[in-house]
């Protein structure tokens, strides 16, 4: 008889952003009320260097016109309205807003962020927060890993070869393949696993494929909607 596998990790992509303006503070929060074990998130550079939670380079897909985060300050972000009474937070907001409640999975986005993460971290701005950081680009997981070699790494893969995400990740020490493409067979799974890589999924709002990508012994699930991860969903 087949041992069932372990209980994946579930994760709030880019907060629970079904139910609340992704990447915010809010989002996080309503994260944190159902239970998740982390929070994913995305970050760029503003103007003055701060480490800014927010998906694209600039303010197009929010529908706030064509300015890029570079471009603008921490401050004048903060004054963004995305609704529901929120605006564009700094990552060290939401640090603390995760501290001892739920972890965070910090997605490298704009130049620079695996250097500036690495140096949030290193000053103790996470502290008391579980941190995990990667990115689709290997510079920015290296940079993270000079910067602050402690904290778990990821590379997020468009479709290549097993070959090539192994031997990517060896490159930058990164513990997790995060494979963002379907379908995500088992032969794939368990390469990754057996080149001893921890497996992200790529993120899913339907719960039969989120029961398929448990039973296929992926590790770590994220959901738009907190409900498709919830223990009864993945049980079926």
């Amino acid at each position: 008889m087949n041992a069932e596998p372990p209980r994946p990790r579930t994760v709030g992509h880019r907060g629970a952003s079904a139910l609340a303006p992704e990447n915010t503070l809010r989002a996080v929060q309503l994260a944190i009320d159902h239970g998740l074990d982390l929070v994913e998130v995305d970050v760029h550079l503003s103007r003055d260097g701060e480490v800014m939670v927010i998906h694209d380079e600039d303010l197009r897909a929010l529908a706030r016109g064509t300015e890029r985060v570079a471009d603008l300050t921490a401050a004048e972000l903060a004054r963004v309205d995305l609704g529901a009474g929120q605006s564009v937070p700094r990552l060290v907001e939401i640090f603390a807003l995760a501290r001892g409640r739920i972890g965070v999975y910090v997605e490298l986005k704009g130049a620079g962020t695996g250097a500036a993460v690495g140096r949030l971290a290193r000053d103790g701005a996470a502290q008391g927060v579980e941190l995990i950081s990667g990115s689709f680009e290997p510079v920015l997981v290296q940079e993270l890993r000079a910067a602050a070699p402690a904290i778990p790494r990821s590379v997020l893969f468009r479709r290549t070869s097993i070959a090539e995400m192994i031997d990517t990740c060896a490159a930058v020490g990164a513990r997790y393949a995060h494979p963002c493409f379907r379908p995500l067979e088992a032969s794939l799974v368990d390469a990754l696993h057996a080149a001893g890589l921890l497996v992200m999924a790529p993120h899913t709002n339907d719960p039969t494929e989120a029961r398929a990508f448990a039973q296929r012994g992926i590790d770590v699930l994220a959901t738009d909607d907190p409900q498709v991860l919830s223990a009864s969903s993945l049980a079926g």
